[in-house]
């Protein structure tokens, strides 16, 4: 009865978290004559534990598009991190994804490294993340622009912690700055997320969240996002 009324809790917490950050979605949407997309981003972490602190991870995922019926990327991501404690950590990572073009599968290089920094007010828990990434995408001519992008990602995100909940509620925001090229220091994607993650002993933990990603270029594309989740840690 003790486990009904804790999930009970945890139900409700997250569809509150969800509730509003569907407000900041809803209020952050762009006038204009934008076009709309449904997508599910499945993934899978292996995290392996090396020393005290340290850890190597290897991520993978598979995105969908065009009202999910079409794969439209998929990559693989080792990572490695290192955690001085729970509010404060270091990252740096290599992706290698292949993106659908419709009639072409093209390859993409992306480099990556930052740091996490937070603070916790009771069992609410603040964490702002700093990350620098650069992505190549090696069939392009170097000279023609986009064929290097750079962006400084900035993403605040929100987690409610309490013993009493068997999940974590978590609701964040996130910002791709332009850092190269004519659109320096323009944002180019902004995300708004909203989910849960669930604990399944020490070693597993599932996640699912919403996410509302709106992608600033010509084609204006609004992307209304399920995520799952699965992560093996050891």
């Amino acid at each position: 009865m003790s486990y009904c009324r804790r999930l009970l809790k945890g139900v409700v917490a997250a569809v509150l978290v969800s509730l509003v950050s569907l407000f900041f979605c809803g209020t952050a949407v762009a006038a204009g004559d934008r076009q709309d997309d449904f997508a599910v981003w499945s993934s899978i972490t292996v995290r392996k534990h090396i020393v005290s602190g340290l850890s190597l991870s290897l991520n993978g995922e598979l995105r969908t598009a065009r009202t999910a019926t079409d794969v439209n990327l998929w990559w693989v991501n080792p990572e490695l991190r290192f955690r001085f404690n729970e509010l404060f950590s270091l990252e740096a990572g290599y992706r290698y994804a292949r993106v659908n073009r419709i009639d072409y599968w093209e390859p993409a290089h992306r480099w990556y490294a930052g740091g996490t920094i937070g603070i916790g007010i009771g069992p609410v828990y603040f964490y702002l993340r700093e990350l620098i990434e650069q992505i190549y995408y090696t069939d392009r001519d170097l000279n023609v622009s986009g064929s290097v992008i750079s962006y400084l990602r900035s993403r605040l995100r929100v987690e409610l912690r309490m013993e009493s909940l068997p999940l974590t509620p978590f609701i964040g925001v996130e910002n791709f700055l332009y850092l190269l090229d004519y659109r320096k220091g323009e944002t180019g994607i902004m995300r708004y997320t909203a989910g849960v993650r669930v604990p399944v002993g020490k070693m597993h933990s599932f996640s699912g969240y919403y996410r509302f990603q709106q992608t600033f270029s010509s084609s204006g594309l609004d992307e209304h996002i399920l995520g799952l989740g699965y992560t093996l840690s050891f």
